[in-house]
């Protein structure tokens, strides 16, 4: 009888030991095959939004006329990001723009017209695309970290328009606003760069194309828009 107890009791410890056994092989295969995760901020995809201020910047004598500081481009869009390594990366915007050029009014006054008035400007509107590769500086962790942008920008110019306001001799201000220019290119293309640290950055945007077309001999408005970005992410 008590050799038959001693088997029982081993035989209890056995299947004890074989259920134990298997709880923690099972725990261990649960760790094995959890995924890691590729989509943030400093994974492998990641998508945000942006939004942007920038100020047209005369680079030759020729472009001088327009209000410096007070013509202003603005634009709201959506960024995709694709990691390679902890220090490249590349990626695609698409966004909207807005640039409002402020003429300067004087005596040798030629774009768009001879023209003078109390308040002139351009305004252009444009869906715009780019692709950029990015260059990570330093180490950082899952979080946008210091960068440098390099790439190229393509728009379509679906809005195009010449406002004028000047006061009448009764007083009244009188606004006019000449829509779809005939003299404003459809399409324009140019590079682009940007500094930033996290969701803030410093933006250059060069347009290569010409802004009117060729056969109004117009004096080319600026070429450069400067500005600073703010990342839309947490």
């Amino acid at each position: 009888m008590k050799k038959m107890k001693k088997i029982l009791t081993a035989f209890f410890l056995l299947i004890s030991l074989g259920a134990f056994s298997q709880d923690i092989l099972l725990h261990q295969n649960v760790k094995a095959d959890t995924i890691r995760p590729t989509y943030g901020p400093n994974l492998r995809h990641y998508v945000h939004g942006y939004v942007g201020i920038g100020f047209p910047l005369p680079t030759s004598e020729e472009s001088d006329y327009i209000k410096k500081g007070l013509s202003t481009n603005l634009e709201l869009g959506i960024r995709y990001k694709r990691k390679f390594t902890n220090y490249l990366s590349t990626g695609l915007d698409l966004g909207i723009n807005s640039t409002s050029y402020k003429l300067k009014q004087y005596e040798s006054k030629t774009v768009p017209d001879e023209s003078s008035n109390d308040k002139e400007k351009i305004q252009v509107n444009s869906i715009m695309g780019s692709g950029w590769i990015r260059i990570n500086v330093g180490r950082r962790g899952n979080y946008i970290g210091n960068y440098m942008d390099l790439g190229a920008y393509g728009s379509w110019n679906f809005m195009k328009k010449h406002k004028t306001t000047n006061q009448n001799e009764a007083g009244e201000k009188v606004k006019v606003s000449t829509s779809q220019l005939n003299y404003v290119e459809n399409f324009s293309y140019g590079m682009m760069a940007r500094i930033g640290a996290g969701r803030y950055a410093f933006t250059a945007n060069y347009r290569i194309s010409d802004i009117f077309e060729p056969a109004y001999s117009l004096s080319e408005l600026p070429r450069l828009i400067v500005g600073i970005e703010l990342g839309l992410f947490r």
